[in-house]
């Protein structure tokens, strides 16, 4: 079942757009390791969320907060028809209007104060290209993500051993036999497996986005650089679907 719902910027990411991702069992699972996953799947979700939202500011999240349009003679919140996600490196806007569109632009020039502003119409998209970061800043948000990863891993590790307690538990209130505790352990280990190596992907594809490259230290590492594509273009953004049309406002101010 998809259950998380995770906004970044004005956009929203669900968790199908990690669903190649996520654990799934060819054999069903027991009740116990299905539990265990969930809470796993949890926090890998939100792990990526972090991981897709460090860097981006909030004064560009929310720039367009107080701006509006002028729309078949009524003032309009610009943010009615625009979808703002504000990346590392830049801020990209969707604007499926083309009348918002130009005056979006306006805005960003005029307004924002930047000189530079790409539109690609095939895509409705407005790009902004930010400043590049400083060395430190770098440093700093590269570090972020290694102790994100380390605390993912312990999160892993806290959920597998609250299971335990229960398990132990069970056994004990004979809700289970040895033979389905074995069968559960198993299942538990292979999930923790499973989302400490894609946790391990998207630290690595995040890293070499912050830094601009990414050097492996070890054979496993210059191993999972080699598979990191589809979680960089998670990170990038290319996984988030365009917003569909909302319909026109109402009871907005004439304008004259």
């Amino acid at each position: 079942m998809l259950r998380q719902t995770v906004r970044v910027g004005m956009v929203i990411m669900e968790e199908k757009h990690l669903i190649d991702f996520l654990f799934i069992s060819e054999d069903e699972l027991k009740s116990y390791s299905d539990s265990f996953e969930s809470r796993a799947r949890d926090r890998f979700v939100a792990f990526v969320k972090e991981l897709f939202e460090l860097g981006s500011s909030d004064e560009y999240r929310t720039m367009f907060h107080s701006d509006k349009v002028v729309i078949n003679k009524r003032n309009r919140r610009l943010l009615d028809y625009i979808e703002v996600t504000a990346m590392i490196d830049r801020v990209e806007v969707i604007s499926l209007n083309q009348e918002v569109t130009q005056k979006l632009i306006e805005i960003i020039k005029k307004d924002k104060g930047f000189e530079q502003v790409e539109y690609d119409a095939a895509n409705s998209k407005v790009t902004i290209p930010l400043p590049p970061m400083t060395m430190n800043q770098m440093l700093e948000l590269s570090n972020a993500v290694i102790a994100k990863e380390k605390q993912i891993e312990k999160n892993m590790f806290a959920v597998k051993a609250q299971t335990g307690q229960q398990i132990r538990k069970g056994l004990e209130n004979e809700y289970i036999d040895q033979i389905d505790a074995a069968k559960v352990s198993k299942e538990i280990d292979e999930i923790i497996a499973h989302y400490s190596h894609f946790a391990k992907l998207f630290s690595i594809a995040k890293r070499e986005m912050v830094m601009g490259n990414f050097k492996p230290k070890t054979p496993e590492d210059a191993e999972l650089y080699e598979q990191i594509g589809p979680a960089r273009d998670v990170l990038l953004g290319k996984t988030m679907e365009k917003p569909a049309p909302e319909p026109e406002p109402e009871d907005m101010t004439m304008v004259e």
